[in-house]
């Protein structure tokens, strides 16, 4: 994996001045492997190990593609295993602020497991963006998570289509 995105990237090994790994959150398992190799790698190349917090790596991958985000903004994050609602400020020096996170399922893991009872392909997000295209938003009435609330809870709204289906 290494070389490939080295090979990508046009660079060489001797052109990495430091390694980052994510901290967490995340399965244990996944984090200590990739810790490990992390380790490694810094110690062979001779150059600093930095740890990144996995929800600002999100964050910072963002900006090598769009640019520098204005300094405060608001970042929703919504993938198979986090939903979140973060205030950003400069990512190199201020702790992410959670406004919001998931207090049960993820959004990602919602829409696949919903996507799976109406029979519908994996991964759930885009196949159930499809089949709602034509629908009529007000034919089921689906629950509300958490109104007045920065947090997310996607368990209703999954078992409510979950019985629906």
């Amino acid at each position: 994996v290494v070389r490939r995105a080295l090979d990508e990237a046009g660079l060489r090994l001797s052109d990495v001045g430091a390694v980052a790994v994510t901290t967490g959150p995340g399965l244990s398992g996944a984090l200590q492997v990739g810790l490990a190799g992390a380790k490694a790698l810094a110690y062979s190349l001779g150059v600093p190990l930095h740890g990144v917090h996995h929800l600002a790596g999100h964050v910072a991958a963002d900006t090598l593609e769009h640019g520098p985000l204005p300094d405060p903004c608001v970042v929703l994050i919504v993938s198979g295993g986090h939903t979140s609602l973060l205030l950003v400020r400069d990512l190199a020096r201020d702790p992410i602020v959670h406004l919001g996170d998931t207090l049960d399922d993820a959004a990602g893991e919602c829409f696949d497991k919903v996507a799976r009872a109406f029979g519908l392909p994996y991964p759930g997000g885009p196949a159930i963006d499809r089949a709602a295209r034509g629908g009529d938003p007000r034919a089921v009435p689906l629950p509300r998570p958490l109104p007045g609330s920065y947090d997310f809870s996607f368990s209703g709204l999954k078992t409510a289509a979950a019985r629906w289906a």
